[in-house]
């Protein structure tokens, strides 16, 4: 087995791309699943209720179809140390490459799925099944992407090329953003809800085969490859979850702490606001929040590449100590402008709190690809956001929006949900400015902010 690891780490692609193209590829193969990943998410909160689960109280639909969709939050850990192994003693490559070809064949799975009119409970069974497979591929895509563009990146600009899979993040939203308001305003609303939402995702089987084929160009960089090697003689443990947990704890408990409250804000006003307006703001329309969701989506962008530019002069945690503080602080007042019910006002709270998320985005992937040992380096990425992602992403948001329910509408679960996320990280950001370097294993100037 040492054999084959060192020869599937050593093997060339062919025509092997340059660094600048890694970093292109890492951020377009990010954009492709975080659109198949948030498509379910977007189409979940406003579809899959009546369609898949009939003959709930429509408020109870949308529930359950969340709950569906809280589901493959709770794969992604499984996937990150799956995932994260591979990468980690196989090569990034093949580790990216199985990821992205699981979603995409999920993705496109849910696009065909017959409803539960057609086929019944298999139905349901099989969407959450599909949501799984999701999952899995998702907790092992945007680790190895920064892994993979930090460490190809050239002296200096660790940094910019650790935020470009975070701004493939933001394109993956802004597509599904566009994908589904494009397509609902060219069908119309009865279309799009019988049958309309289907073409975005069997349009994904485009993408990913345009992603797979950049993704056969990806060479293994230098220094995986003397991991591997020091590995193989014997010098150094494999990577594992063991080692990662024993050697490497703290890290990983930093890096889940200081990333729960941009995946909070990510998810509760990038999918989440969907199922709330739905219900308890009816003059706020699904388009309305749509077009909120491209227009953040487009700030998102800009904001993420100005913090992989300017990031490393500001210092990794003061940005996430930044974060932290503007999610708690601006938890009561963007809930307080979504109850007005004015459009301008809802794009103006969505606006607002991504400043934080996406600085922190553009800044953060390098400095936590280097809080590791390159033996667990993508296993270690690959957990610490797969669990911060479950609890910001998938519970947090599910048991605020059954709380506001169960409190006839009140926003305040969802305020009090954004406020702890922000001290998680706020916390986050305390620990990582207060972090030392261990003996014999100096931190890069990336993870000091300084590249």
């Amino acid at each position: 087995m040492t054999v084959t690891n060192r020869t599937l780490a050593q093997a060339p692609a062919a025509r092997p791309l340059t660094p600048r193209q890694v970093g292109c590829a890492a951020m377009f193969g990010n954009a492709i699943e975080l659109y198949d990943f948030m498509l379910y998410s977007f189409v979940a909160a406003t579809v899959f209720g009546p369609l898949f689960f009939p003959g709930f109280e429509p408020w109870l639909g949308t529930l359950a179809a969340l709950s569906g969709h809280a589901v493959g939050f709770l794969a992604r850990p499984v996937g990150a140390v799956v995932f994260g192994r591979v990468g980690d003693r196989l090569g990034r490559r093949p580790a990216l490459l199985a990821s992205l070809l699981l979603m995409g064949v999920a993705t496109v799975g849910v696009g065909v799925m017959p409803t539960y009119a057609t086929i019944g409970v298999a139905a349901p069974v099989a969407l959450v099944v599909l949501r799984l497979a999701q999952g899995l591929a998702v907790g092992g895509e945007y680790p190895g992407a920064v892994v993979v563009a930090v460490e190809h990146a050239p002296p200096g600009r660790a940094t910019l090329y650790g935020a470009l899979p975070q701004i493939g993040n933001m394109l993956g939203i802004l597509l599904a953003g566009v994908s589904m308001l494009v397509t609902s305003l060219a069908v119309g609303t009865d279309t799009w809800q019988a049958w309309g939402w289907r073409v975005p995702f069997c349009a994904s089987a485009i993408l990913v085969l345009f992603g797979l084929a950049l993704r056969m160009r990806l060479a293994e960089t230098p220094e995986f490859v003397e991991a591997s090697e020091r590995v193989a003689a014997g010098r150094e443990e494999p990577g594992a979850l063991g080692r990662l947990l024993r050697d490497a704890h703290r890290p990983l408990l930093t890096c889940v702490l200081m990333w729960i409250g941009p995946v909070t804000f990510g998810y509760a006003f990038l999918t989440s606001l969907l199922a709330y307006v739905k219900k308890y703001e009816p003059g706020l329309s699904a388009t309305v929040v749509q077009s909120g969701l491209v227009l953040t989506a487009a700030v998102l962008v800009l904001l993420v590449l100005t913090g992989g530019l300017y990031g490393g002069r500001w210092g990794s945690g003061r940005v996430v100590i930044g974060s932290g503080l503007l999610t708690a602080l601006w938890a009561v007042p963007s809930y307080l402008l979504i109850e007005t019910g004015v459009p301008a006002a809802l794009w103006l709270a969505m606006i607002i709190g991504a400043i934080g998320y996406g600085l922190f985005g553009g800044v953060v992937p390098a400095t936590m690809a280097h809080l590791f040992p390159v033996e667990v380096r993508y296993l270690g990425v690959a957990v610490a956001i797969a669990v911060s992602t479950l609890v910001g992403g998938g519970l947090m948001p599910l048991a605020a929006l059954a709380a506001v329910g169960h409190y006839d509408g009140s926003p305040v679960p969802m305020m009090v949900m954004m406020g702890v996320a922000g001290l998680a990280t706020l916390v986050g950001g305390v620990r990582l400015q207060r972090s030392r370097p261990r003996r014999g294993r100096p931190v890069p100037a990336a993870a000091r902010g300084r590249s």
